[in-house]
């Protein structure tokens, strides 16, 4: 059986490790086999900053992150970290990964890479709100009647390449109608 010949040579566990993973091994003067019980004495509290949870159609949790923010270096984390990711992959049963923001380039990463693209959908918005403005500005300057359905299409519009073409027919044309000629 392979768990005796890990009994019988613990060394060799880390022979595996070191091929399959590349991982160097720390120096060592000897490798023991040990008491394999992983319960804990007794009850320890432990929370996440904050956990996601990826759910597929069914409800089924097809990933779990536990997201940890450190403002400070402290070293006993290296070792509570990884029964954060054992105790929620034993929960939800399906793979688990953990993430650290630790620094003020995490948090101007993550606003860059999360929050500009509302940023952008914002200014976008700004944009094409402030183009159908002067469309229903120059229209109503220039005493043309605009219909509800007129203005209810200029309003709709999001693309702002035809809503600068709008704008542009908005100061010749002789009807709202013919602004989508």
């Amino acid at each position: 059986m392979p768990i005796e010949l890990i009994r019988n040579r613990p060394e060799t566990a880390l022979e595996l490790l070191r091929h399959v993973t590349g991982m160097p091994m720390p120096p060592f003067v000897a490798a023991r086999v040990e008491a394999a019980d992983c319960t804990q004495p007794g009850p320890i509290e432990r929370r996440a900053d904050s956990v996601v949870v990826v759910r597929d159609e069914t409800g089924t949790a097809v990933l779990a992150v536990i997201v940890e923010v450190q403002l400070g270096r402290d070293a006993g984390k290296r070792f509570s970290w990884p029964v954060y990711v054992a105790t929620l992959r034993s929960q939800h049963k399906c793979d688990t990964a953990e993430e650290m923001v630790t620094t003020i380039q995490d948090f101007d990463y993550l606003g860059e890479k999360y929050f500009s693209h509302w940023l952008d959908k914002g200014r976008e918005e700004g944009r094409a709100e402030g183009e159908i403005n002067s469309i229903l500005m120059v229209l109503d300057a220039r005493g043309l009647e605009i219909s509800d359905e007129a203005r209810e299409r200029i309003r709709q519009c999001e693309d702002l390449s035809q809503l600068s073409t709008w704008v542009r027919r908005a100061a010749t044309v002789t009807s709202a109608d013919d602004l989508f000629a």
